[in-house]
């Protein structure tokens, strides 16, 4: 099997990584405000175009003070944009954190999980070789697999007009 890479993270940087993630959290805590659930779902979405429009209307808001309706708090609309770019300058770097850890952990997961079937099929060839200790090993290890059942082949469609 191939082993594109081979990963082992010392005791020591794991605990440097823990620590460091406690202190983000501990600073950030104050100023987070999580949701349900059933709030994300509720609240308006925005992207990227998004925040360059709210960004504008600050300007067009700070630059005329007749487009703002007097019912809205355009001091705390300003707060939410800044609070807005300065959660995105945080998040950004942690998302493509996440998505670096994610890759690594898709592949030393894969590689190991795929070299530990071919262990899995050997013990499974042991028992039925009658090799000692063999059986016992199979029978703990195929709980796993227990109410997949067989692959099935779905025969494919013929083309329309076929």
């Amino acid at each position: 099997m191939t082993n594109r890479i081979a990963v082992v993270i010392p005791a020591a940087v794991q605990q440097k990584v823990a620590d460091a993630l406690l202190l983000i959290r501990q600073e950030l805590n104050p100023y987070m405000y999580p949701l349900t659930p059933e709030q994300r779902q509720s609240i308006v979405k925005m992207g990227d175009r998004s925040v360059a429009f709210m960004e504008q209307i600050e300007e067009y808001g700070t630059a005329t003070p007749g487009f703002v309706p007097s019912f809205i708090d355009f001091e705390a609309l300003k707060e939410d944009v800044k609070a807005t770019a300065d959660l995105d300058a945080i998040l950004r770097p942690l998302l493509q954190l996440v998505a670096d850890v994610e890759s690594t952990q898709m592949q030393t997961g894969g590689e190991g999980y795929t070299d530990a079937l071919v262990v899995y099929r050997n013990i499974q060839s042991a028992a039925k070789a009658n090799i000692p200790g063999a059986q016992a090993a199979y029978d703990e290890l195929k709980k796993r697999f227990a109410g997949q059942g067989k692959l099935k082949v779905v025969p494919a469609k013929p083309a329309p007009g076929v």
